[in-house]
């Protein structure tokens, strides 16, 4: 069992770890590679042992790196999926301390909050990630239109919905997604609902 000591130091069965002796580059690349495994995982006690092999890798990539935002982000995420609210809630909120305008934390953080259906915090986070880098990144796009259509903003709904098939002009259902949009903003005026009534 290990637990935390003073001074970047982990014991662990009595034995001290040095972080400074940890190798940055083959610890990162082995904390993506079991996260990659269990987005991907169909099996869910494959899922829930591939999320704690990683979120001990980041963990430790946390101590050897206290500023570096990337293992941060990424444990938060760990926690986010295995739905320990209160820890991935603590390490996003340790990101933004480091960097509140981080685009990649504040997507990732919109995330946390969609998948919650929390619209309006989620939306937050998402205007941040796109104000500070993420303005073409399709990805953000979709779940801002998507977040203004579900908060009855239908006008900026389809504003993002264009945007991002800009982004992505591969994407076979915007056009359809868009002129329904344009439909419903039509339908819903006043000059439509008189001439309906005549």
């Amino acid at each position: 069992m290990a637990c935390a000591v003073e001074y970047g130091e982990i014991k662990y069965d009595n034995a001290l770890i040095d972080y400074s002796a940890i190798d940055e580059k083959a610890t990162l690349k082995l904390a993506d590679y079991y996260f990659d495994k269990a987005i991907n995982s169909k099996d869910e006690r494959e899922k829930k042992d591939f999320l704690q092999k990683a979120g001990s890798e980041y963990f430790i990539l946390t101590r050897v790196s206290p500023r570096n935002l990337y293992p941060m982000v990424q444990l938060a995420r760990v926690y986010d999926y295995e739905n320990q609210n209160s820890y991935a809630k603590a390490y996003f909120f340790n990101a933004l301390k480091i960097d509140k305008n981080n685009a990649a934390t504040n997507y990732y953080f919109g995330e946390y909050y969609y998948v919650r259906d929390d619209y309006k915090r989620a939306l937050y986070f998402y205007n941040k990630a796109f104000q500070n880098g993420y303005k073409e990144n399709y990805d953000v796009l979709i779940r801002m239109a998507t977040m203004y259509e579900k908060l009855g903003d239908l006008l900026r709904a389809n504003q993002y919905y264009k945007k991002a098939f800009l982004v992505n002009t591969g994407d076979e259902n915007l056009p359809d997604k868009i002129r329904e949009l344009e439909a419903l903003r039509y339908q819903n005026t006043g000059y439509y609902h008189k001439r309906r009534k005549k």
